[in-house]
């Protein structure tokens, strides 16, 4: 198995590893951080991997457009994220356009090993994801095929906050292992999710109204509305919204505003160590200990105890 970037076309190499099978790793995980330095570009990539996994962080500067080839021997299904800037995806002989990657959109491909050129519009920063086929199947009990494509998809709100997280952490050797592992189950349930819901009631109108109510939830955290309120904002009756949500996001109206309450709540205590009493009155809690009632229920330990340095 292995992974390899070169110039294009002059094909100099500028990365290239070899893994043991099924990225198997010999510790509890694998990590290197590579910084390539040149003329006309400076790529960090941070990449990490263990049993069926691989993951690679990447930031790429550029002084102008300029081309990388990009070859993968694995057979998998790769999640891309793209964090920032634009790249544009070509056949190996750069004579067909496969797509155009943007700030916060994403690709999923599925299957096959890749022979890519990668055009990069003066910066891009990424986080790309492979899964081989036996772990998927190991944890899913089925292959590819049952995981839904979403080409060019715009990144969801969830997976946004997941790659905050998993950007931020700061574990290591085996619990970072765990970790990841954990995101990871989280990442092929939310897509696998998104496959299996049904929507053969809903009209694609009621979807577009659906999913502006889903916004208004995102974005107003402190001051919810009311499910009248919301069905009003959105354009849409209630009843309609109150099944439709339920179908499209697998949560409540107001399960979804539970769920992204305690999904920041952990991030502010965690990540920004920001007081309790702070955190609950931004996640829009106006009794702090409501707030701690409700992040136990979630996480079966006290908010103020993620203030602490773990160890």
């Amino acid at each position: 198995m292995k992974i390899s970037l070169s110039e294009y076309p002059s094909r100099n190499a500028i990365f290239h590893h070899s893994y043991a099978n099924n990225f198997e790793a010999i510790e509890d995980l694998e990590e290197i951080d590579h910084e390539i330095q040149e003329d006309h570009y400076h790529i960090l990539w941070n990449e990490t991997w263990f049993d069926g996994i691989h993951i690679s962080s990447v930031d790429i500067t550029t002084a102008k457009d300029i081309d990388f080839y990009y070859e993968s021997s694995i057979e998998h299904i790769g999640f891309f994220f793209c964090i920032n800037g634009k790249m544009n995806l070509y056949n190996a002989s750069k004579t067909n356009h496969l797509l155009s990657i943007h700030q916060n959109k994403q690709y999923i491909s599925i299957g096959q090993p890749e022979t890519v050129v990668i055009n990069v519009v003066e910066s891009a920063t990424y986080i790309y994801i492979q899964l081989t086929e036996s772990y998927f199947r190991k944890i899913t009990n089925s292959g590819f095929t049952d995981l839904a494509k979403f080409e060019q998809d715009a990144i969801a709100p969830e997976i946004n906050l997941w790659l905050k997280c998993l950007s931020s952490q700061k574990y290591q050797g085996r619990m970072k292992r765990i970790f990841l592992e954990s995101k990871i189950f989280e990442l092929i349930i939310f897509y696998l999710h998104r496959k299996s819901v049904p929507s053969l009631f809903l009209k694609e109108d009621d979807v577009r109204k659906i999913m502006l109510a889903k916004q208004l939830v995102e974005n107003n955290l402190q001051r919810p509305s009311s499910l009248i309120e919301l069905s009003r904002q959105a354009g849409i009756n209630d009843f309609k919204l109150k099944k439709g949500f339920k179908a499209l996001t697998g949560h409540t109206v107001f399960g979804y505003l539970y769920k992204l309450r305690m999904e920041k709540a952990h991030y502010l205590l965690l990540q920004e160590k920001k007081t309790v009493n702070e955190v609950a009155f931004l996640v829009g809690y106006k009794n702090a200990q409501h707030f701690i009632t409700a992040f136990k229920k979630q996480y079966e330990i006290s908010p103020g105890s993620l203030n602490k340095k773990l160890i």
